[in-house]
């Protein structure tokens, strides 16, 4: 009886706080029964971490249809959500290098390698701080430990500090310098056909954008599928030269989904500075990317086997969700030890049209990158 009890008062008081901030410009919850993309299957322990992997901790504005998502079973490294078509965008974590260590694996969903703190929340502003170790998928050994504070503001926008720390002085396995990633995130049996913004071209889908914020310059990338493939494409790009975006001083990276454009902006004031800051589109190769193009994996955020890769095949796609990769960034230009111990600042939000992305990344450059007290207005 007096478990039943006690129940009921969690209830009851859950009840009365979500009442309580129900008028907060922004605010932030706790849940136990997040599931991200409409995956129906079970949770094993292993390879699901900690017997808790619908825990998750879920920032959401009174007025807007997203929202900032830090999910256990993802290794909490956040995403932006929209509930109601279930895509969403991440921007990754401090990579280890040559990937001997990160996350997106069955150490990296463990909560002792990955937790969030609620730092501060008030009806303008929530400020949750994610704390990560970089871990070896194969021992479980920590290389590196990271600190990410989120500000997540009344104006849906989000400001982001990273910084890390090695636990392998010396050691090049021990330091990270990919920082940033722009992946795109689907729901069970979608892909990026289904969630990405249609092209000018027939079938054709609009996989990426990038723009100079002190300049009119813009780089784009579409897919089209290929058919008789699972995510296979043919690929297209259009704009300026890739070089001009990657020496620019300030950029922003957007992801144009069905639901809006989500984007990642950062730049030579907010401490990726141009000259060491290497932009890298993953569909062509000249740019410095992997070429992966359209392929998607279903590894992460389910994690339902300990493993760093897993590419869609038909049979996954039924069951899981996937996601995808247009570009990322790294800091290859500099030693190990020249990346630890520093911060960078990004922004992260969510609009309806391109240019209004440019005129806020210029804005917020501009003004006080790195202050989390400007509200990133």
């Amino acid at each position: 009886m007096k478990s039943i009890a006690v129940c009921i008062l969690a209830c009851v008081l859950a009840t009365i706080t979500r009442a309580a901030h129900a008028s907060d410009a922004v605010n932030v919850r706790e849940v136990q029964d997040y599931v991200f993309g409409n995956y129906k299957g079970n949770f094993p322990s292993p390879p699901h971490a900690d017997l808790n992997p619908r825990r998750a901790f879920i920032i959401e504005w009174r007025d807007r249809p997203y929202r900032f998502v830090f999910a256990h079973e993802g290794s909490y490294c956040p995403w932006i959500e929209f509930p109601k078509s279930g895509a969403a965008v991440c921007f990754q974590f401090f990579e280890g290098n040559d990937g001997w260590a990160e996350l997106f694996n069955n150490f990296g969903r463990q909560e002792h390698n990955s937790f969030v703190d609620v730092i501060e929340r008030t009806p303008k502003r929530v400020w949750l701080r994610w704390t990560y170790f970089g871990v070896n998928m194969d021992s479980g050994k920590q290389a590196y430990r990271a600190t990410e504070d989120f500000y997540a503001c009344a104006n849906g926008l989000i400001l982001r500090r990273q910084s890390f720390e090695s636990l392998m002085p010396g050691d090049h396995r021990g330091y990270a310098r990919e920082p940033i990633e722009l992946i795109g995130m689907a729901p069970v049996g979608e892909l990026w056909r289904d969630v990405l913004r249609a092209g000018e071209q027939p079938d054709e889908r609009h996989a990426l954008c990038v723009l100079d914020a002190f300049s009119d310059a813009r780089y784009d990338v579409y897919w089209t599928p290929k058919p008789g493939t699972v995510s296979d494409s043919t690929h297209r790009r259009a704009g300026s030269d890739w070089k001009t975006l990657d020496d620019a001083r300030g950029v922003a990276l957007v992801l144009p989904l069905k639901d809006a454009y989500v984007f990642c902006a950062f730049g030579d004031a907010s401490g990726f500075d141009h000259t060491f800051t290497k932009l890298k589109e993953h569909t062509h190769k000249d740019t410095g990317g992997i070429g992966w193009g359209s392929e998607s994996w279903d590894h992460w955020p389910i994690g339902w086997l300990n493993s760093q890769a897993h590419p869609v095949d038909a049979e996954s796609l039924r069951k899981y969700p996937n996601h995808f990769s247009p570009m990322g960034m790294d800091f290859f230009a500099l030693p190990d030890e020249k990346v630890e111990h520093t911060s960078y600042w990004s922004l992260c939000g969510v609009a309806d049209d391109v240019e209004s992305i440019r005129k806020t990344t210029r804005r917020w450059l501009e003004r006080a990158p790195t202050d989390p007290s400007a509200q990133a207005e």
